[in-house]
């Protein structure tokens, strides 16, 4: 992931993701989103299962990372000052619930499109827009806001994947009846 700040920028370096430069996609495809200033610095990414909301969470940019993956396979390492002083790179966010408009909205969409389980980020602007950009359909949880999910009660995003694929499964599963004359004697 890289950010242009102009237009000459992005030009000067489009034959690098082109056929045969430097950055080539493996798969050919490049995309190109416009940059959007948060309000504050950090972006929320809401998690789904089953077409549910799960929760969300706040994933911190103050460095200018765009690197948003909250697995700990993802987390950028720091040092110990940059620990001690910079906030948890992701934390959940109370304020955002079932009841939030977008949150509706975004269930709405998800069960249109038939996605089950998906990470939706989205920035809160200086002028008071949230605005969606990203559906991650291959999602993945960050481990200190489960903790703080089972600590707080909650059921953990493992938990909540389980239950619905095994009701996915139990729709899906013929339905048999008991054998005629197995009657127990």
């Amino acid at each position: 992931m890289r950010r242009f700040d102009s237009h000459a920028e992005l030009e000067s370096a489009a034959d690098d993701f082109g056929p045969g430069g430097a950055n080539e996609p493996i798969d050919g495809i490049s995309l190109i989103q416009e940059y959007v200033q948060p309000a504050q610095p950090f972006i929320t990414r809401a998690e789904f299962i089953g077409g549910r909301f799960h929760y969300a969470a706040r994933v911190d940019i103050s460095d200018g990372s765009f690197e948003l993956c909250p697995a700990d396979a993802c987390e950028i390492p720091r040092t110990e000052a940059e620990s001690g002083a910079a906030a948890a790179p992701f934390a959940r966010r109370e304020e955002i619930t079932a009841s939030t408009p977008l949150v509706g909205h975004l269930e709405e969409l998800l069960n249109d499109l038939g996605i089950a389980i998906a990470g939706v980020e989205f920035i809160e602007t200086g002028d008071g827009r949230r605005v969606v950009y990203d559906i991650n359909t291959n999602t993945n949880y960050n481990p200190a806001v489960e903790a703080a999910e089972q600590l707080a009660g909650r059921s953990p995003a493992v938990d909540r994947i389980a239950a619905y694929v095994a009701g996915q499964l139990a729709e899906a599963a013929p339905q048999t009846s008991p054998l005629a004359g197995s009657a127990s004697r």
